[in-house]
């Protein structure tokens, strides 16, 4: 299998002193363990856009569930939760749901905050057109999940909010200019300080007129920089597309192409407790479906480009009974460990525990 050749560009994501490997040479981790948290139903055929936390010692995690094909006929958000490190999983819980079809929930992202656990979930009219932002609480004594309003309007969230070090809350996702429309634009949705039911700002990483095919977006939040990684066009050359922030999200520089290959699906991406950035995407280099190969990458602890990369996933999974696809990434750090959880297939839910000592480099 030929290596990806990485283009040179100013926009360094992968260490350009190093080359870039190729599947095979990218190995697993040590000591990670891979688990089915929802397998699909005849009555909901379809899932995607997976989701973790941990919130009090129990891992949850959520997905959106139709019937038979993506945002038709209904789209509800559903979740379960484990008490055991994800050995067994409760039933599967309603997080959001409008049995009419009139309204489709899609994605939803988990917010932990003080002490308590939400949801933001985007309501939408119709396929991929968004309408408002919902906010439902966990209620701890009912395990049930209660709206407590709207907090943004045309903002489809990719990943949960990172707290800035001005107080705000910033969360990537992309934005639709007018209700009706697709969500074509990378965004940022800014909170009004520390209260995160108040209405967010949405700030466009691109200008009004120019769009991208699916810009779904993910953050890295390190001090007062701040780098969004977006999903590259289907039609581009699989490289990851960036923009940058030195003001708190308020401005960006142009979204431009990276050096970091990447398959156009959605990326998730943060910093370890160690200081560690990392990337969890699909990474091109494999015949077949092109997100059959699921990868995370990271840096030495402080520094920005990635260096080091490894599978998650690879292609079909005997154990698993699933693949070979795998996409739309969502991660948590938790006690030593980097949760992961993501689909197969647009049908099941699966996630992937990574021992943290196992990413230094």
């Amino acid at each position: 299998m030929p290596k990806i050749e990485m283009r040179n560009t100013v926009t360094e994501l992968w260490d350009k002193k190093i080359a870039f490997p190729s599947p095979d040479e990218m190995p697993y981790p040590a000591g990670i363990r891979d688990m089915m948290v929802h397998r699909a139903t005849p009555d909901y055929k379809f899932l995607h856009d997976a989701g973790i936390v941990v919130h009090k010692k129990q891992l949850f995690a959520s997905w959106y569930n139709c019937p038979e094909y993506e945002m038709e006929e209904e789209s509800i958000i559903r979740g379960r939760c484990s008490k055991d490190d994800g050995a067994s999983w409760s039933e599967p819980m309603i997080i959001a749901a409008d049995k009419s079809g009139k309204v489709l929930y899609v994605p939803s992202v988990f917010v932990p905050y003080q002490s308590a656990l939400w949801a933001f979930v985007l309501k939408m009219i119709g396929l991929d057109l968004p309408d408002r932002l919902e906010a439902f609480l966990f209620d701890e004594e009912t395990s049930q999940w209660i709206s407590k309003g709207f907090i943004a309007e045309l903002f489809l969230p990719n990943c949960p909010p990172v707290k800035m070090p001005d107080g705000n809350f910033i969360m990537p996702g992309r934005m639709a200019d007018k209700l009706g429309e697709m969500p074509l634009r990378p965004a940022m949705a800014i909170s009004q300080g520390a209260n995160i039911l108040e209405h967010w700002d949405i700030v466009p990483l691109l200008p009004a007129g120019e769009k991208m095919e699916f810009p779904e977006s993910t953050l890295i939040a390190d001090a007062n920089e701040l780098t969004a990684i977006i999903r590259p066009d289907h039609k581009s050359d699989a490289f990851a597309v960036v923009s940058n922030s030195k003001d708190m999200g308020r401005t960006w520089s142009p979204p431009q192409a990276s050096n970091m290959p990447m398959s156009d699906s959605e990326p998730f991406a943060g910093i370890l407790s160690s200081g560690q950035r990392y990337l969890i995407s699909n990474t091109p280099g494999r015949p077949g479906p092109r997100r059959n190969l699921l990868t995370i990458a990271v840096s030495r602890p402080g520094e920005k480009a990635f260096s080091k990369i490894w599978r998650i996933r690879d292609g079909y999974s005997e154990s698993l009974s699933a693949g070979p696809e795998w996409s739309y990434p969502c991660a948590f750090e938790s006690d030593g460990k980097l949760y992961v959880a993501y689909t197969s297939e647009k049908h099941h839910c699966v996630l992937t525990i990574i021992p943290t000592a196992s990413l230094l480099v």
